[in-house]
């Protein structure tokens, strides 16, 4: 019985053993499945985040995008992450040990997952009680770097681990060193090895040397704490630390290491970051923006692209002197604002765009070249006097000097004239001397829709108001609009779209995008040519006497009322440019005008610049389309009389004095050509000069009719013009209502200009179309 008794526990003890082994057994099982589960888990996680072998192969780092000038300045670098791709070949191999050395010592051994160092890490974090330690290798820290986030969690630890092993199947040892290299940050906004070299050092990553590689690999463990801008003496005690380790795994000697120690850092000044650094911001800006609109930001900043563009940086450096140096002057004038845009306009490439006179773009963002939109004033008068020409009216053509009448009242008023209404102009005359009353004459017999029509036809692209101060520039434009449309005078009729971009290529150098310039023939020869004598005059004796110096200077000047803003608006053959000054509060100026200080600007900053244009012999390649106009009606133009050199066609080719409007002698200084019919109505020879100068003395260049220093619109000239004389049947040009054949109003839909005998001209207004409640 008692050995009966005494086996009975140990049978129970054998059953708890065996019940317990198979519990452990299913336990172990479950542990296994929920461990394959984890893993298997973390597998598929991983596979939605990680590319296709082929991807991860291919994969680059983001690079930051260049903006260069045409002559050759990197303007700006944008970026999200400020960095350089290079390849392994130009990194020296001391900074590829050091980096080895101190973040990775057995990388060219393991299969990208240390399992010494994953235990040492374990081992550092249960003492400490916290994720102190990661233990990661090199491919690791990649992994991180392109696909994970920073967290410290083990979810994403096993994924990290996980792609390391991906990446060390697709790629080599140098090829994810390389990565690494490239892809790392290295503090004081530098990614990569080749800008932190540049950030650190100011050169290149492949004329550094050993002291200098180590101090860099010692910096993405910390790179806040272990920057030498930040503390030099940690620095340099991390680099020692490194050099150390070096010497350790014997990638250098004890004698190359205690010669590391004792080289003095030489780094360079830290510069300022993000948009302090950009070269000609306003323009920049400009060009990103239109980038953005195109490509997206993403490859904008990410995509390490090298955009060329029109910009020559040597002309922006003289237009931004200038602009603030006048600006500076003008100060007591209560002037505090001023822009500045540059055109070819052969090829509408935009050479120099200055946006304020605040050296401190981060201060001041505003770019009043494209987005200020500003009433133009007189400048405006070119849109008037192109219409007038291309319908059939010459430089001599007499306006009166008179104001019409609205609500009862005589409107408008001439700027800053002393006196009443008295007098006529010939028109060239009434341009250079910027009359008010005169343009606003001229507007009434063309009508406001031409003037409208032509100004868009030259490329203002704001709304304008259908009303009669639009001739006085009562609208608003920017300096870029008015830049681009006088370009068609300067071209002879042709209107290239501006443009700030050449050429765009990829990090590899591929062609994203080139362009050529684009042009139009929107005006004639002839019409472009006689206006252009007409703003040659406005130089030579008129409001734009101070920009006289420049050779082949043409241009107007504009002045709003209360002397809000002022303009001068000026090209060459070669270059044309606006220059507006003001106040961004619409606060008046006091003595401001577009003569005083903007034709100054203008005459200096051309100086400068055309002869860097002559420099830069730009490669003109248009490709333009055929002149056309949209309902182009047949007017029936006055013509000058045909003295010689009858063609095929029946018509001559004669010159004109653009002064008198009479046939041209030798001594007249400003003349143009035009085609005419034989049997049309003779005239006149020229009055002012040549052999009848002695009746009629023509005011010298060194004596202009207005003083350089008045602002000139609606000054009386030197002479008073009297009306031309023409022979005793004597034809007029009436603009008509195409449906009452009346005279025209402004409210005629649709308008014509024909031409009758004095006493067979039309006399009665339309009465058909009237102002509304009329």
């Amino acid at each position: 019985m008692r050995s009966v008794e005494r086996r009975r526990p140990r049978r129970r003890v054998r059953h708890r053993l065996r019940v317990f082994i198979i519990y452990a057994e299913i336990a172990a099982l479950l542990m296994v499945g929920i461990l394959l589960g984890i893993i298997g888990g973390t597998f598929y996680s991983v596979s939605k985040i990680l590319p296709s072998g082929l991807d991860v192969a291919q994969y680059k780092p983001t690079e930051v995008t260049k903006i260069i000038s045409s002559d050759g300045v990197v303007l700006a670098q944008v970026y999200e992450e400020n960095r350089e791709a290079v390849p392994i070949s130009e990194i020296p191999q001391d900074l590829q040990h050091a980096t080895v050395a101190i973040e990775d010592s057995r990388f060219y051994g393991h299969l990208g997952i240390d399992f010494r160092g994953i235990f040492r890490a374990l081992y550092q974090n249960l003492r400490s009680g916290r994720m102190s330690q990661g233990g990661s290798t090199l491919t690791q820290q990649l992994a991180r770097n392109i696909y994970l986030t920073r967290e410290k969690r083990l979810s994403r630890k096993l994924q990290e681990i996980v792609l390391a092993l991906q990446i060390e199947r697709n790629y080599s040892k140098e090829q994810i060193l390389e990565l690494y290299l490239n892809q790392v940050y290295y503090g004081s906004g530098s990614y990569g090895v080749q800008t932190a070299s540049k950030i650190y050092f100011g050169k290149h990553v492949k004329d550094l040397t050993l002291s200098e590689c180590a101090l860099l690999a010692g910096l993405p463990k910390k790179p806040s704490s272990y920057s030498p801008h930040h503390d030099l003496d940690v620095a340099v005690g991390r680099r020692n630390i490194v050099l150390n380790r070096m010497a350790e795994l014997g990638y250098i000697t004890a004698a190359q290491r205690d010669e590391a120690k004792q080289e003095k850092v030489k780094l360079t000044k830290l510069k300022s970051r993000g948009l302090a650094r950009y070269k000609a911001p306003w323009f920049v800006t400009y060009v990103i923006k239109q980038l953005k609109a195109e490509y997206g930001a993403d490859l904008i900043y990410r995509g390490g692209l090298r955009v060329h563009t029109t910009l020559n940086y040597e002309m922006q450096k003289v237009a931004e002197k200038e602009l603030r140096e006048e600006i500076a002057r003008a100060k007591s004038k209560h002037v505090s604002q001023g822009a500045l845009v540059c055109i070819d306009p052969r090829t509408g490439h935009i050479k120099a765009m200055v946006g304020s006179v605040n050296p401190d773009f981060t201060k001041d963002q505003f770019n009043r070249a494209v987005q200020a939109k500003r009433q133009p004033g007189s400048s405006f008068k070119a849109f008037v006097y192109t219409a007038a020409v291309d319908n059939g009216y010459d430089p001599s053509y007499v306006l009166p000097n008179r104001p019409i009448t609205v609500k009862g009242k005589p409107w408008p008023k001439n700027y800053r004239r002393k006196g009443g209404y008295a007098s006529s102009y010939k028109m060239k005359q009434a341009v250079a001397i910027s009359v008010n009353t005169c343009a606003v004459q001229m507007a009434t017999r063309i009508g406001i829709d031409q003037v409208i029509t032509y100004a868009k036809l030259l490329g203002i692209k704001s709304p304008l108001d259908r009303n009669l101060s639009l001739a006085l520039g009562a609208s608003v434009v920017t300096p870029l609009e008015m830049a681009s449309a006088y370009g068609v005078f300067a071209t002879r009729g042709m209107r290239a779209e501006p443009k700030c971009v050449v050429k765009i290529t990829d990090r590899d150098g591929g062609i994203i995008e080139e362009n050529s310039p684009v042009t139009r023939q929107v005006l004639s020869q002839q019409t472009a040519d006689i206006m252009s004598e007409i703003f040659r005059a406005v130089v030579v004796s008129g409001t734009g006497y101070n920009a006289r110096r420049v050779p082949d200077a043409h241009g107007k000047t504009g002045t709003t009322s209360d002397d809000r803003d002022a303009w001068f608006v000026g090209y060459t053959p070669e270059l044309v440019a606006t220059v507006w000054a003001g106040n961004d509060n619409f606060s008046p100026m006091k003595g401001v005008w577009g003569g005083n200080v903007c034709a100054p600007v203008w005459r200096d900053f051309m100086l400068k610049a055309l002869e860097t244009y002559k420099r830069e012999k730009p490669e003109l390649l248009i490709v333009g389309e055929p002149f056309a106009r949209d309902n182009e009606r047949d007017y029936d133009r006055p013509e000058p009389y045909a003295s010689e050199g009858t063609d095929q066609a029946g018509k001559t080719m004669v010159t004109i004095c653009a002064e008198s409007g009479g046939l041209a002698a030798p001594d007249c200084p400003t003349t143009y050509q035009v085609r005419r019919k034989a049997d049309s109505e003779p005239i006149g020879e020229c009055t002012l000069h040549g052999a009848r100068t002695e009746e009629r003395p023509a005011a010298p260049e060194s004596s202009p009719a207005v003083k350089p220093e008045s602002p000139g619109p609606g000054l009386r000239p030197t002479s008073r013009p009297g009306p031309i004389a023409r022979p005793r049947d004597r034809y007029v040009t009436v603009t008509i209502c195409a449906d009452s054949g009346r005279i025209a109003t402004l409210y005629c839909p649709e308008t014509v200009r024909r031409r009758f005998k004095v006493d067979e001209a039309p006399t009665k207004q339309c009465r058909i179309h009237r102002p509304p409640g009329d």
